[in-house]
């Protein structure tokens, strides 16, 4: 399995991984992380 691009839909927290959490780490919502691009995740975070 390849790692991909995750964002939770409630706060922005970005992930990179095979699977989002379960739980966001961030604002502690469960199963909020939806797959984003790549693009997507880099304008996000700014890098």
């Amino acid at each position: 399995m390849s790692k991909k691009f995750f964002e939770c839909q409630v706060c922005g927290d970005i992930h990179y991984g095979e699977a989002g959490p379960a739980i966001c780490p961030t604002c502690g919502s469960e199963e909020a992380y939806e797959e984003i691009e790549e693009i997507e995740a880099k304008e996000a975070t700014g890098l």
